[in-house]
């Protein structure tokens, strides 16, 4: 007899492939509204029309975790579907992003606020500490609290998008930082969190193998929203239910996308003196597959290798993250510095990836959500 909880993560990871499986079979019948067809937007390096609603799939798949759950009398029910209604909002202005092209960032960022104020509401899920002398004070208030939680929800619900610009690249991060939040989840003996952890994991891992290296279907802003509102919540839930974990070990578990972000809007808003919301090449992993490209050394590789080469790239760099949070997860100080450190290792390598780089430059074209893969 298989466990309930096996048989839980083998139907979201079934229905994941399956829902993903028959977008792709059907598109032909849905691409007018569903295809990404515009192949010369500022962010678009594929070379066909791909289905952009892959956040159908991961809705669908999540949805089949929390009704298997409920049908095997898991007592973790109501929060895990209490979640998902919870990023309603943010999913479904993603996906009215996906098939309409007329849902504008700022509208999609207040829908991942929303979906942050319902968890508050809902859950209890907000931050409470900083482990960081003098915030710490400030956001013992309420009201503090609940607007910082928000702001910090909806900005790496949003940095998920961001990041979702290569086959796997957003998917495959996402999974590796599900897989970190469950490690510590696990030592610290919190079952609701690494629940909802592996859920997200399996329901990634369904859609990724259709997704990488090849990329026959998207995330979407639907489905990247959707991951990113997950994992945010997974990572606020975490510090709030479990006062042993340092807030450093979250924030170094999601560096990533936290930080290609925050980087972003530097380079952009205060280098560049362009706005943060403009679409352009410059993002890391855009210059690391441009350098793989024009290397070289392997002139005949196909573009999908390429892809997965530049996406295996960042996840070491993930994965990296995940090893040094989960063993250092009480350590405050010295994930504070290994933080920072990885700040400055990015910083470096982005100056030499981007040196002389025409592609760094702003372009009036597209949205910076543009899923091109």
């Amino acid at each position: 007899m298989w466990h309930p909880g096996l048989l839980t993560l083998v139907a979201v990871f079934g229905t994941a492939l399956l829902v993903c499986s028959g977008l792709i079979l059907t598109q032909r019948w849905h691409g007018k509204l569903t295809l990404d067809h515009d192949l010369n937007g500022v962010q678009k390096i594929h070379q066909r029309p791909v289905p952009r609603i892959g956040g159908v799939a991961l809705f669908a798949a999540l949805l089949a975790g929390g009704s298997a759950a409920w049908w095997f009398d898991d007592p973790l029910t109501p929060q895990i579907l209490t979640l998902l209604a919870c990023g309603i909002p943010a999913f479904l202005a993603g996906l009215f992003e996906d098939l309409t092209k007329r849902v504008g960032i700022r509208t999609r960022l207040y829908a991942s606020f929303i979906s942050a104020i319902f968890a508050v509401w809902a859950m209890g899920a907000h931050l409470t500490r900083l482990d960081t002398p003098g915030l710490d004070y400030v956001i013992s208030f309420l009201p503090v609290s609940v607007f910082f939680t928000c702001f910090a929800v909806g900005g790496i619900t949003n940095s998920v998008n961001i990041i979702d610009g290569l086959n796997g690249l957003a998917a495959g991060s996402v999974l590796l930082m599900l897989a970190g939040l469950a490690a510590m989840a696990w030592m610290v003996g919190d079952p609701l969190v690494l629940k909802l952890c592996l859920l997200g994991m399996v329901a990634m891992a369904g859609f990724l193998l259709l997704n990488y290296p090849f990329g026959g279907i998207f995330l979407g802003d639907g489905g990247a929203y959707l991951a990113g509102f997950w994992l945010a919540e997974c990572a606020v839930l975490l510090l709030a239910r479990n006062p042993g974990v340092s807030t450093w070990a979250v924030l170094l578990a999601c560096f990533y996308p936290f930080w290609e972000t925050a980087y972003s809007i530097y380079r952009r808003h205060i280098v560049g003196r362009v706005s943060s919301g403009q679409a352009d090449m410059g993002h890391l992993h855009h210059l690391i597959f441009k350098r793989i490209s024009t290397s070289g050394l392997v002139p005949s590789v196909p573009a999908w290798l390429r892809h997965g080469v530049t996406s295996g790239v960042i996840w070491m760099m993930v994965l990296g993250c995940q090893l040094i949070a989960v063993t250092f997860t009480e350590n405050t100080l010295v994930l504070a510095l290994f933080t920072a450190t990885m700040a400055i290792v990015y910083h470096t390598a982005y100056g030499r990836l981007s040196a002389n780089d025409q592609f760094t430059q702003s372009s009036d074209e597209g949205v910076i959500s543009v899923k091109g893969v």
